[in-house]
């Protein structure tokens, strides 16, 4: 009975949403996004796009049994810590929210982890918020222009 048990929980979580509904077709954001968080300098360099684990599902190994995999980006975060510029590895999902692209991008320093929830404007921009789990980190909105300065 136990194993039962176990077995149906591991379904039941597998069957979660995660917080994004996946997007069916995702444009190629690769490259640089530069701009500002907060009035302090931030760069977005997205190396990598590709199917990833969502937030939910059964991973055996590298196979994800159960759930459905996300469009998702990773590359490198460079933003401002007490005026001094830190570059960190970041990973991100995409998703639709309100029928524009989301990108939830989260990045884990050796200082703590900061958070973007942003979306694309037209092509060329990201717009949004973003969050610092230690106190001195920027907290405010984020505006990031493809290739060049946020407006």
């Amino acid at each position: 009975m136990g194993v039962l048990t176990v077995v149906l929980t591991l379904v039941a979580a597998g069957c979660a949403a995660p917080a994004l509904p996946p997007v069916v077709v995702a444009p190629d954001l690769r490259g640089t996004w530069s701009g500002t968080w907060a009035d302090t300098p931030l760069t977005l360099l997205i190396t990598d796009q590709q199917n990833d684990r969502g937030e939910s599902g059964l991973v055996i190994g590298p196979w994800q049994v159960l759930g459905r995999p996300y469009p998702a980006v990773s590359g490198v975060m460079t933003s401002s810590v007490r005026g001094e510029a830190i570059s960190t590895r970041m990973e991100g999902l995409l998703g639709d929210a309100g029928g524009h692209l989301a990108v939830s991008v989260r990045a884990r320093s050796q200082v703590g982890e900061q958070r973007l929830d942003l979306r694309l404007v037209e092509h060329d921009r990201l717009e949004g918020r973003g969050d610092s789990q230690y106190a001195w980190g920027p907290r405010g909105p984020v505006r990031l222009a493809r290739g060049g300065a946020g407006r």
